[in-house]
């Protein structure tokens, strides 16, 4: 009761940040390349990284939670639908169809990534053909850097109170299960047996 809401409080303050973090990061990035002729060579480079440490990130995970089966033998309520997955009724090219935002600032308030990494890269490759005045990219180059590390500076003075937010969310988790003794005590002794 007394801590819970410090991990409320972090929850809110990463879920404010994602959204400009990710807009200006990715602007940041394909505008600092400079032309689309180097968006090419980044764009395959990116694709491959993030394929190879996504199935990096997968196999770990799926080899860690085999080991250590946390949560088996607890039952922690967990049966409420997961927001944010794919519709399973849309094919691939609606899929794509909805990545195009009708409205940004409705996907940004929203939290539609794809949406706005779209608008992101639209905006900044239009950006960098603003070949015919060299002066109105500089300064967009400016601002949008300028964006970016404003929001790095955000994000670092967040992740300085991470120790205090998982500390309340660990602490509401704690409490809630107080009556599942089985929940805790399960997820301990295997924790023991792999040590």
């Amino acid at each position: 009761m007394y801590v819970a809401w410090m991990g409320t409080a972090f929850l809110k303050f990463l879920k404010m940040i994602i959204i400009p973090l990710l807009l200006s990061s990715v602007m940041a990035g394909i505008m600092n390349v400079g032309n689309t002729s180097g968006l090419d060579r980044l764009g395959f480079k990116t694709i491959f990284y993030y394929l190879s440490t996504s199935l990096a990130a997968i196999c770990t995970g799926l080899v860690m939670v085999n080991i250590i089966q946390p949560g088996v033998g607890a039952d922690l309520g967990f049966n409420q639908p997961v927001d944010g997955l794919a519709n399973a009724g849309e094919n691939f090219g609606q899929t794509l169809m909805n990545i195009i935002p009708e409205n940004i600032f409705y996907s940004l308030a929203n939290g539609e990534i794809f949406s706005v990494i779209f608008f992101a890269i639209l905006s900044v490759i239009l950006a960098t053909q603003l070949a015919d005045n060299h002066r109105e990219r500089e300064l967009a180059q400016k601002g949008v850097n300028a964006r970016f590390e404003l929001m790095m500076k955000i994000a670092n003075f967040i992740i300085l109170f991470t120790p205090l937010g998982v500390f309340g969310i660990m602490a509401a988790v704690v409490e809630d299960n107080m009556g599942n003794e089985g929940a805790l005590l399960s997820l301990f002794l295997r924790l023991v047996n792999i040590c």
